[in-house]
């Protein structure tokens, strides 16, 4: 993200949240954090389920997407971690004709992904908040050859309908040309799939797309945190956004509107107004948005 936007990752979906409850009292104290946790999520519900033609939930197991993405016809789009289903897992999410996006993390390095050690040796840096994910050096043609050729062909072979993009943010953190020309390089090989591309963030690489005439590399972009923030990534504690922030990506997301890009939005709070703002902003304005109150995405 620019400026003093803070980088969200979605692959928070493997990192391991600590309950910071002291020792005095503590199963009082974790029934009411629980309590409080499932107050939220209620009152931010009815406004999903009135947008509920877009959801993302990469932090989901099988069985908890089989009870999302039942045969209702909520979700008219989802938003998995494709590298943890199979093809006949996945087949099974889209009844009704749902269209099904996988993460797709080209930007930055997990610990927990098997071909970690393949990579480490091309990390850049630390990935603030994620003390298991690093940025990685996406000039590298090795990276690029595994996530265009390897991932993304072994997810494209699974069905999928749309690749999620996270982490082109490694751009507003490395801001060379070596790092921009690897990110088009991967875009101009996912192409090759014939699915949409969903950028999520990656706001300094999707404007210099535009300028450079490129934005028909990608259908559309994903902003978090247009409205709310994180306050407390181990706990789930959201706020609201600080007005420049949200002056700042509302002009950011009317630019890929009038790019040509659908627009959608993720959102982190249990704030019922702060939810009615959310909706009515995407109302008027005609982009997609999933509000959860949890940072793992896991429905």
């Amino acid at each position: 993200m620019t400026g003093n936007c803070a980088v969200v990752s979605l692959s928070c979906l493997c990192s391991y949240y600590r309950n910071k409850v002291t020792e005095y009292k503590p199963i009082l104290i974790l029934v009411i954090l629980t309590c409080v946790s499932l107050a939220g999520c209620a009152v931010t519900n009815e406004y999903k389920m009135e947008n509920s033609d877009y959801g993302v939930f990469i932090g989901a197991d099988k069985e908890t997407l089989n009870t999302i993405l039942d045969d209702s016809g909520n979700y008219e789009i989802a938003v998995i971690e494709g590298q943890e289903f199979s093809a006949d897992e996945i087949s099974g999410f889209k009844v009704g004709g749902r269209r099904i996006y996988s993460y797709l993390n080209i930007g930055s390095l997990e610990t927990f992904r098997p071909y970690y050690t393949d990579f480490e040796n091309d990390i850049l840096g630390e990935y603030e908040n994620w003390p298991d994910e690093y940025w990685i050096d996406v000039s590298d043609k090795r990276w690029q050859d595994y996530i265009s050729e390897t991932l993304a062909g072994e997810l494209y072979e699974k069905g999928v309908d749309g690749f999620f993009i996270d982490n082109c943010d490694v751009y507003y953190q490395y801001q060379t040309a070596e790092i921009y020309d690897g990110l088009v390089n991967i875009m101009e090989w996912l192409n090759k799939y014939d699915v949409d591309i969903i950028i999520n963030g990656g706001n300094d690489f999707v404007s210099k797309l535009i300028l450079d005439g490129k934005s028909g590399l990608i259908d559309g972009v994903n902003q978090e945190g247009v409205f709310s923030s994180i306050k407390d990534y181990d706990n789930d504690v959201f706020a609201k956004q600080d007005k420049d922030e949200t002056e700042y990506f509302t002009r950011y997301l009317d630019m890929a509107k009038k790019a040509g890009f659908d627009v959608y939005m993720l959102e982190y709070t249990t704030d019922s107004e702060l939810a009615k703002e959310i909706a009515a902003y995407c109302s008027r304005e005609g982009f997609k948005y999933y509000i959860s109150c949890s940072v793992g995405l896991d429905g």
